[in-house]
């Protein structure tokens, strides 16, 4: 990876320091992008790997100061959660969505989660609904409906490459929506909640 951090924010993320979090995740993650592209060869399953990714650092930051290489451990760990993805396509994480919610709750009140998972869902719905006609229809049929891309291609009557194309204009758009509408949400939260719904 190439990149170094101080040891400093390390143990910073250990102790549970968002601020430090958000340093983390901003110098390794167009790196880990890289990597995730490169093995999937898609954008917008390149974005879901990153935020698994980090939301696994997260939930697991206690153990960074026992992790003797933590660029090695983090390369390691977005290249196996990128090969889990293609395996299983894209449905299958690499974490329970129980498990995740279960530990964001001993940091998070549940009442605060669960109004940030309330307005995330509405800026969600809000954020599809702004969304052209045909990439709404494509979003809806491939995240939604969980149709192949060729089977979506066929309802649609348009080609499997613009069905791809169509989904990923549809994702950026979602993302960004979402990410500036949120600002005030723990960069965390933001990421598991991504997981959640895309």
């Amino acid at each position: 990876m190439a990149l170094q951090i101080d040891t400093s924010i390390l143990m910073s993320v250990a102790e549970g320091d968002e601020g430090a979090f958000k340093i983390l995740f901003d110098t390794y993650r167009p790196n880990i992008y890289t990597t995730a592209f490169r093995v999937t060869n898609n954008e917008w399953m390149a974005e879901d790997i990153v935020q698994d990714t980090f939301v696994k650092v997260w939930i697991h930051r206690q153990q960074i100061p026992e992790i003797a290489n933590f660029e090695t451990w983090l390369y390691v760990l977005s290249k196996n959660i990128a090969l889990d993805v293609i395996k299983k396509k894209a449905h299958y994480k690499t974490y329970s969505q129980e498990e995740a919610k279960n530990a964001l709750l001993r940091v998070y009140p549940e009442a605060d989660y669960l109004t940030q998972d309330k307005d995330f869902k509405r800026l969600l719905d809000e954020a599809i609904g702004r969304l052209p006609t045909k990439q709404k229809e494509t979003y809806r049929l491939i995240r939604e409906q969980y149709l192949k891309r060729e089977e979506a291609a066929e309802i649609l009557q348009v080609s499997p490459e613009t069905v791809k194309s169509n989904l990923d204009q549809a994702m950026k758009s979602i993302r960004a929506y979402c990410t500036a509408h949120m600002k005030d949400i723990p960069l965390v939260l933001l990421l598991h909640f991504f997981l959640k719904y895309f």
